[in-house]
């Protein structure tokens, strides 16, 4: 397999998230000593990382909706606070998926499945599952699942990793495939991986009362998995793929840890209508029928059957846009606006309605107005960003995304915001360096190299701008090359 992939088996209920896999060297093992204690250098474990976003990206998995991932950032980053960070930062995302899910990749990269949002009812059961994925990642169990499969036949693994790719794929195709390669060593990966959940829900509990949440929302979530894994939903899972502990056992774990001894609780200031707001948002943009969802949430404000009027509204006005029907759209945002002026969400929102309508005076008022009192925030940053880069100011909306460059260097969907900016002003060398890492990081590597190359032969470069690229265009050449995937002929071209 050329691109070497690597199955993480760090999920919560069913399925293996892939990963790719450096070169074999990039591993070390000791040579006397425990296996867990394999581990990479900080270049190889970041490469590994991005490789396994590029796949997910290249695949359309990952979800790049910015309010959806920053409400998940904003939970992740108060937990990880008090976890061990080993010096790289966390990013979380969401992954375009309806199943119960959730993973940590190498360089702390932790995906979070849009189902297993809608399947939460509470933000300290969300909180629980990322606490739980920080845990893996703090406590190394990547790196020691790796080793694990070290000790599988060279046949027995390839299946296994085969098998694992098809299912984040498809999660039908994925199973009948490891069905038939897992048996052999299937014993033994549910015990490591056991060890590892367990160890994972102990130090994930300790996190989540450290940050403020409740740690019996892990409990709670547990004995929702457990009622899930009873009748015909569990018949639907075969019994080899759940390689994680007993959703019956963990209830129990997990109550034992709230109570003997007690967990202290930190006081928490988080703002709990972010995630009623965050599960609306998601229920809207995975849906299938946007007609039919329009229709269920009038059906449900009409009887009054919802959790949160606000939320419900809410995604009712994300539905109705999402369905052209703009001014239906605009009375339920005015609606909202006028219950709670203050909130980002729907100030953006009542922007990108205008902009759909064509008032691009009125959108660009209202974007100004939410900048005034969020000055820093990315969400805002990426919406009014867009919005002048395409029908407004472009060089006002490079400024605008200029600091989130520095901070955020994995985001493609920043990369190409500030690319069609770039253009648009004119900034060419701008425009090919950041196009070419949105096309890196979507593990497009050769339309990377081509931006690139089309970057150094923009006659109005600075020595500076060409130095730049040409040092970036070499790493990627590198990569290219090690991957076969460069003609002979382009390997040595300038």
């Amino acid at each position: 397999m050329s691109r070497r992939l690597l199955s993480l088996s760090l999920s919560l209920i069913i399925g293996m998230v892939p990963a790719l896999q450096p070169a074999a060297q990039s591993i070390r093992l000791p040579d006397i000593g425990d296996p867990s204690q394999v581990y990479f250098g900080p270049d190889e474990e970041q490469k590994m990382g991005l490789e396994v976003m590029q796949w997910l990206r290249a695949r359309g998995a990952v979800m790049d909706d910015v309010q959806l991932n920053e409400y998940l950032n904003s939970i992740g980053q108060s937990i990880v606070t008090y976890a061990d960070q080993n010096g790289v930062p966390f990013t979380f995302f969401m992954v375009r998926n309806s199943s119960i899910n959730a993973f940590a990749l190498p360089q702390n990269f932790i995906g979070i499945h849009a189902g297993l949002l809608l399947f939460t009812q509470r933000e300290d059961e969300l909180a629980g599952v990322i606490a739980h994925e920080i845990a893996h990642v703090s406590q190394r169990h990547i790196i020691r699942a790796i080793a694990d499969m070290k000790r599988l036949t060279l046949p027995m693994a390839a299946a296994m990793i085969a098998g694992a790719a098809l299912a984040a794929a498809s999660k039908q195709a994925g199973q009948a495939a490891m069905v038939g390669t897992m048996a052999a060593s299937a014993q033994h990966q549910i015990s490591f991986t056991r060890a590892n959940e367990q160890e994972a829900d102990r130090f994930g509990m300790q996190f989540l009362a450290k940050a403020g949440y409740d740690p019996k929302g892990m409990s709670d979530f547990f004995t929702k998995l457990e009622r899930l894994s009873r009748g015909e939903a569990r018949n639907q899972v075969p019994e080899m793929l759940l390689t994680h502990p007993r959703p019956e056992n963990r209830v129990a774990d997990t109550q034992d840890r709230i109570e003997v001894p007690p967990l202290r609780r930190a006081p928490s200031l988080r703002d709990r209508k972010a995630y009623d707001l965050a599960k609306a948002r998601a229920r809207v943009l995975i849906t299938d029928d946007n007609n039919a969802l329009i229709r269920d949430i009038e059906t449900t404000l009409t009887k009054g059957g919802y959790a949160s009027e606000t939320a419900e509204r809410y995604a009712y006005a994300l539905a109705l846009r999402q369905a052209g029907r703009y001014d239906d759209a605009q009375q339920q945002v005015a609606r909202l606006l006028k219950s709670d002026s203050d909130r980002l969400a729907f100030r953006i929102e009542a922007a990108e309605l205008a902009l759909a309508r064509g008032d691009r005076a009125q959108a660009s008022r209202l974007f100004e107005e939410a900048h005034q009192l969020y000055p820093d925030d990315f969400t805002l940053a990426m919406s009014y960003g867009r919005a002048l880069a395409t029908q407004g100011d472009p060089k006002l909306s490079m400024q605008l995304l200029q600091p989130h460059l520095r901070r955020r260097p994995n985001d493609p969907l920043l990369y190409a915001t500030y690319a069609q900016a770039a253009q648009r002003s004119g900034d060419m060398a701008a425009t090919h360096s950041t196009m070419a890492e949105y096309h890196y990081l979507n593990g497009e590597l050769l339309p990377a190299i081509e931006q690139l190359e089309l970057g150094i032969r923009n006659p109005g470069l600075s020595p500076n701008q060409e130095a730049q690229l040409r040092a970036r265009l070499k790493q990627l050449k590198a990569e290219a090359i090690e991957q076969d995937l460069l003609p002979v002929s382009k390997r040595d071209s300038p």
